[in-house]
């Protein structure tokens, strides 16, 4: 399960994202950790909601990005305003 490239591809981009989120909104090693650890579970949120929902804005193999994307980042906004 942790070789697909289902699974690779997918926490590529949810590091990129958190990546970028810290860039844009974090402070120390602490929020880039955070941000990382829910970027992935948020990404896996939204591949799994896709999945269910038949929906299929824009895929990269079988990894639903848009909607993936979209929900990874609504979790870190949550995680950040959860923890100020």
């Amino acid at each position: 399960m942790f070789r697909s490239p289902q699974f690779i591809v997918g926490s590529a981009i949810a590091t990129a994202l958190a990546s970028l989120f810290h860039l844009l909104l974090g402070r120390g090693w602490r929020d880039l950790l955070l941000y990382w650890f829910i970027a992935l579970v948020g990404f896996a949120v939204g591949q799994g909601m896709a999945n269910i929902l038949g929906l299929s804005l824009y895929m990269l193999g079988r990894v639903h990005v848009i909607e993936a994307a979209i929900s990874c980042w609504l979790a870190m906004l949550v995680a950040r305003w959860l923890k100020v």
